[in-house]
């Protein structure tokens, strides 16, 4: 059912004022008013035509990829017809809005005491059970939009030319977005298979980008964001926040991206919560800037989205074997952070109770016992970090990844390719026993891939990518 009622407006309105902030800029606006489009050379590669909105077009990127990577070989995707990368793209887009519907695990700590860890969660997948789980909130443009009225702006000589002379027309756009409300998964994809191409049209990615918010709903990313003076989209440059980033990646808006929940300066910062289906590098955790949390350094599928200061891009692998297992001592890991808030290396020994809980352990008084007259053995009151693994660790449980394997590399923006034309740049990556020291011209992409792989080295077959 369509909506076109005066709340349905004013729902429109607060999105706006979620994603843009107070006022639009219309050069901006302009932008981020593409579609999911695809490119010649690389059928399942979507084009970015200006900078800005990757914050969307990488995460549906690195989703495609993972869904494509479970049905396909590498060189199978580039025989793909376009129905099949069309249903693919629709399965992607109803995976993400999926996502946003699933609750939150509760906050891990409350105040500066931790008392109810969040339950380990599995990862999302593409089951019945999870996917119709609704309603979702889809927008949508019923009718191509009329020409821009004389008395709208006029057009930008700097910004990229636009089919249709409305693109900067923000009000006349957010006054012909109308909402359709789906139940479950299943009718949301059929609806999206059969009208795909009004999101491959112009403004595809916003109105996928505002189904996204209006799903999870307004306030719950506000809450989310924390800080009420933000907005997804930076409002000087048009980049997309963290938040944003966040929100797609995980279906939680947090603007942080360390693991759990962090006390800082007296407040509880909530990170990421769950293991996601993509994970997310940056340049910035090799500079030590951010600190990436384990959740993201291990996603389900061996797909990352990568990230510079202004541009994200996706680098991917069919090596199943790049995705580290989660073990029992990776998870106490976790665990114990959620209580060493202050990242002291130590914890209180009452809290082994708990912890032992959250871990699925017995909790029975002796046992609890003997474990602190093991960790705690001169009864200071507090367990050791170091204790505390060697507790968990079990050879029986030790993996590396393969010494080599082939790494493709995607940038979507045409400017940033050779030719000007998008395609997958292809790298045989060799792990060393030592620090590689990288060189300026690799620098950006190498750091990114540093922060999963410390001892990296690649050699690129076709050519060397641009993460700018």
């Amino acid at each position: 059912m369509t909506e076109g009622s005066p709340r349905v407006s004013e729902s429109i309105q607060e999105v706006s004022q979620l994603v843009w902030g107070p006022s639009i800029r219309p050069e901006l606006f302009a932008r981020w008013s593409q579609g999911f489009i695809f490119s010649e050379e690389e059928k399942t590669a979507l084009l970015q035509t200006s900078g800005g909105p990757c914050a969307v077009i990488a995460p549906v990127q690195a989703v495609l990829l993972k869904n494509l990577i479970s049905k396909f070989q590498y060189s199978q995707i580039r025989e793909v017809d376009s129905a099949t990368v069309d249903q693919q793209l629709a399965a992607t887009l109803t995976e993400l809005l999926c996502q946003c519907k699933r609750p939150a695990p509760a906050s891990p700590h409350t105040g500066n005491k931790p008392s109810s860890p969040p339950p380990h969660t599995p990862a999302p997948d593409n089951s019945p059970l999870l996917r119709d789980h609704g309603p979702f909130q889809l927008a949508c443009l019923e009718d191509p939009l009329p020409p821009t009225p004389p008395n709208s702006n006029p057009p930008d000589p700097d910004q990229p030319h636009t089919s249709t002379p409305s693109a900067k027309d923000y009000s006349l756009f957010h006054a012909s977005v109308r909402l359709r409300q789906f139940d479950s998964g299943h009718s949301l994809q059929s609806h999206l298979e059969t009208h795909l191409h009004r999101y491959k049209a112009q403004y595809g990615v916003l109105l996928f980008l505002y189904s996204v918010i209006l799903t999870k709903g307004v306030s719950a990313v506000r809450e989310e964001m924390g800080d009420l003076g933000e907005s997804l989209i930076e409002v000087t440059q048009g980049h997309g926040g963290q938040g944003l980033i966040n929100l797609l990646i995980t279906g939680r808006a947090s603007p942080y991206v360390w693991d759990g929940t962090k006390d800082v300066g007296g407040l509880s910062l909530v990170g990421v919560v769950r293991r996601p289906i993509v994970g997310f590098l940056t340049r910035l955790e090799h500079l030590r800037y951010v600190q990436v949390g384990w959740y993201l350094k291990n996603p389900t599928n061996p797909v990352w989205v990568m990230g510079s200061e202004t541009h994200l891009s996706v680098v991917f692998s069919w090596c199943q074997r790049l995705v580290t297992p989660e073990s029992e001592v990776e998870r106490a890991k976790q665990v114990f952070g959620w209580y060493d808030t202050e990242g002291n290396r130590f914890i209180q020994a009452e809290y082994l109770k708990p912890i032992l809980a959250t871990l699925d352990l017995c909790t029975d008084d002796d046992y609890v016992q003997f474990m602190l007259s093991e960790l705690d053995p001169d009864r200071m009151g507090v367990i050791l970090y170091h204790r505390f693994v060697e507790a968990f660790s079990n050879s029986d449980q030790s993996y590396s990844p393969p010494d080599t394997f082939i790494l493709y590399h995607y940038n979507g923006l045409e400017s940033s390719c050779p030719q000007n034309k998008v395609q997958y740049a292809e790298g045989r990556v060799t792990l060393q026993e030592s620090h590689v020291g990288f060189t300026s011209a690799q620098c950006e992409v190498l750091g990114c891939l540093a922060t999963k792989w410390p001892n990296i080295d690649i050699q690129w077959s076709t050519f060397t990518p641009s993460l700018n």
